[in-house]
């Protein structure tokens, strides 16, 4: 990776392509963005990999990170806490979600690279996409 400062941003020459980096969101992504994309990256693609594994089909995954930084010690980051929405037709398999979670946080690079300085929280929820019995179409 190669990086360069000026304008008042960085710019990352990567194999996609270029990554504006700046902590004016207008002239770049923030680095607090681009961490917390990083970890969303690492782990969906993990537990995506863990539902095929299980053979669990889905139809999509949302994830809604939350953060709680310190501003005593540089606004650093002490927890992040991942809500993840797997939306499938397979409800049974919703009582393994603690388990996958589990999986998810022991086989993701990018969280094993920082769980033991931020109190990380992965939790999964099981949705369906079919209407509820009683619900207009």
């Amino acid at each position: 990776m190669e990086f360069t400062y000026y304008n008042e941003k960085l710019i990352g020459q990567m194999e996609y392509g270029f990554l504006p980096i700046s902590p004016n969101a207008e002239l770049g992504y923030r680095p607090m963005e681009l961490f917390v994309s990083s970890l969303t990256g690492c782990s969906t693609a993990v537990l995506a990999n863990i539902l095929d594994k299980k053979r669990i089909d889905y139809k999509r995954i949302d994830v809604n990170v939350s953060a709680v930084r310190n501003p005593e010690e540089a606004n650093r980051i002490e927890r992040l806490t991942f809500d993840v929405a797997v939306q499938t037709d397979t409800l049974d398999k919703a009582k393994q979600a603690e388990k996958i979670a589990a999986l998810v946080l022991k086989n993701c690079g990018m969280i094993q690279s920082v769980i033991g300085s931020i109190d990380i929280r992965y939790q999964i929820e099981f949705t369906s996409d079919q209407p509820k019995k009683g619900d207009v179409a």
